[in-house]
């Protein structure tokens, strides 16, 4: 998201201060997986996705995200605070599919940790979730294609 298009739903009164009791699902989940408090908010500007922001970015020379909330929306922005913005559409979905909201989480905190904030992720919430591989071992599998394309082509 452009600072200045920020700036202008800020200053246009297009954005809201959602308190923590009326997150959405992704800002709860946001939360939950973060060792900083997260601050959410509501844009009813036509935005296509959700973003994620550090209190400290500065939107002005000399003006934080934090500083600019506080100023316009007389909101106390936690020092160190992840703020995320989502539209006001899925904000106030009444269902989300698991696999819509875990693909948006996830680019939610790559965008996060491409910034140089991948610190901010706590591990201790996913401790005792089994990781199990997804994949078999390739080599293992490339061998049992190649024994039966080659048994495939000794019936022929």
């Amino acid at each position: 998201m452009q600072n200045d298009t920020l700036l202008e739903q800020i200053w246009g009164e297009a954005v809201e201060y959602c308190a923590p009791a009326d997150m959405s699902p992704l800002a709860k989940l946001l939360s939950a997986l973060l060792t900083v408090p997260t601050v959410a908010l509501v844009t009813h500007a036509g935005m296509a996705r959700a973003h994620a922001l550090m209190e400290d970015t500065e939107l002005l020379p000399g003006a934080s995200l934090g500083d600019v909330l506080a100023e316009e929306l007389g909101v106390d922005i936690p020092h160190d605070a992840v703020v995320l913005i989502e539209p006001v559409e899925s904000a106030e979905a009444e269902a989300l599919s698991g696999s819509d909201l875990g693909q948006e989480l996830g680019r939610l905190l790559m965008e996060l940790a491409s910034t140089g904030h991948s610190t901010l992720i706590r591990m201790d919430a996913l401790a005792g979730v089994e990781v199990r591989p997804v994949v078999r071992d390739f080599s293992r599998a490339a061998t049992e294609i190649d024994r039966r394309s080659y048994q495939d082509e000794m019936r022929a």
